[in-house]
């Protein structure tokens, strides 16, 4: 568990650039405001991921209902195209 109390005392070569690049880009003077911040956006993020899985899962679903429609329609032209052929030898 994290303590109130407790500080990040150093950062990686990779973490400062990070952390510098989030301080600019959002107008951010301290640390804790840059982790706050990117502890926000992780959530928001997440979420939005969890929204946009969502909606892929519907769209897959209704293009399998279309496959499935687009199966009984060639199935059915069949059908009607053999009993065309049908008729037209039975006259």
């Amino acid at each position: 568990m994290i303590k109130k109390s407790t500080y990040i005392r150093s950062f990686t070569a990779t973490q400062q650039k990070q952390l510098e690049k989030v301080a600019k880009e959002q107008n951010i003077k301290t640390v804790p405001e840059i982790l706050f911040f990117s502890l926000n956006s992780y959530l928001e993020q997440k979420q939005e991921i969890e929204r946009l899985k969502r909606i892929i899962q519907l769209k897959k679903d209704k293009i399998d209902e279309l496959d499935l429609k687009i199966d009984f329609f060639k199935s059915a032209s069949k059908k009607i195209h053999e009993l065309s052929n049908y008729l037209k030898t039975q006259k």
